[in-house]
């Protein structure tokens, strides 16, 4: 379901035998998993779920994405991309990395069913934006590696460098899709949460302001979680500077002119 149909015919009928390296990967997977119930009990209380019952962890290797959430009960990791873009399983980062991935995408599965309890459905292309900043904005949280966490209330290097460029970036896509139409969003939309990390406009500044936001008040994860895509305006306002916040409130105005806002 995360493919056009073509596509997925092309790939259907397709069967690679597993690589030692890949075999490797799914070795390191297999250990690391045997703490994930516990690390999933911490998540779900993020959503105020009850007990959601058995997830499955599909592995494969015919080239999809590192790891992804095909529905509300089902990840999937690929090891070939996996092998591909991180290098050898033994790698010392990579076991840590495989924990991250996990909790990325096991949070999609609680917006999931978060969403199916609160149904968000996106009335204008700038609503769509929101919904992808709040659920990719989440799940890039649990993404983040250390060299991301600040040091006190002094955001890291790399993060203050990434935000420099992309709160910008994101106010201009918003303000162009306040009353975009089919023919302009696409391109307005693309990147949002797609391509490489330090690019992504949307996902990665909801991340990060998350991440300071959580380093400082315990709580702020939750709060964000059970608000929905609408919280994504509140937060960006705290946390983007007095010129780029003016403009995004004026985009908030210009959206409910055009009948696209909430």
């Amino acid at each position: 379901r995360r493919v056009e149909q073509p596509v997925y015919d092309s790939v259907a009928t397709i069967r690679r035998q597993e690589t030692p390296a890949e075999a490797a990967w799914a070795r390191l997977i297999r250990t690391e998993a045997k703490a994930w119930a516990m690390a999933a009990d911490s998540l779900r209380a993020l959503f105020d779920h009850p007990r959601v019952g058995t997830v499955r962890v599909v592995l494969g290797n015919r080239g999809a994405e590192d790891a992804f959430t095909h529905d509300s009960t089902t990840i999937g990791m690929d090891l070939s991309a996996l092998q591909r873009v991180y290098g050898d399983a033994g790698q010392p980062e990579n076991r840590d990395r495989v924990n991250r991935f996990f909790r990325h995408e096991f949070v999609h599965t609680l917006q999931k069913r978060w969403l199916a309890r609160h149904p968000y459905v996106p009335r204008s292309h700038l609503e769509t934006a929101l919904l992808d900043a709040w659920a990719e904005g989440l799940g890039n949280y649990f993404s983040l590696s250390s060299k991301w966490r600040p040091a006190g209330e002094t955001p890291s290097a790399e993060a203050a460098r990434t935000l420099a460029e992309l709160e910008p970036r994101l106010v201009g896509r918003l303000a162009g899709l306040a009353c975009a139409d089919s023919t302009t969003a696409p391109a307005l939309l693309a990147g949002l949460s797609s391509g490489p990390f330090t690019r992504k406009w949307g996902a990665v500044p909801v991340a990060l302001w998350l991440l300071s936001e959580e380093t400082r008040q315990a709580g702020a994860l939750h709060d964000f979680a059970i608000g929905g895509p609408g919280a994504f305006w509140s937060l960006a306002l705290r946390h983007l500077p007095a010129p780029l916040a003016d403009s995004l409130s004026a985009i908030q105005r210009t959206a409910a002119s055009c009948g696209t806002g909430r």
